[in-house]
């Protein structure tokens, strides 16, 4: 997190994406391991919920990576 501290434009806008997605990845892993262990629904529907929008998001943010990395 402290290199973002030096950072501005696009080379912070590459570096944020470089760490939100294996934050994002962590959260679809955990939303797929209570999909397989959660008892109640709510949290069954909350973990579908998680793994759609993060894994839209992760595919958007890698699409914007390559197109800002030209």
């Amino acid at each position: 997190m402290k290199k973002m501290d030096a950072l501005t434009g696009n080379e912070f806008d590459i570096h944020f994406i470089d760490m939100m997605t294996p934050h994002h990845a962590g959260a679809v892993a955990m939303a797929k391991d209570a999909l397989s262990k959660a008892e109640h629904p709510e949290i069954k529907t909350l973990s579908q919920d998680i793994i759609k929008a993060q894994e839209a998001e992760i595919k958007m943010m890698a699409d914007w990576k390559t197109k800002w990395s030209k």
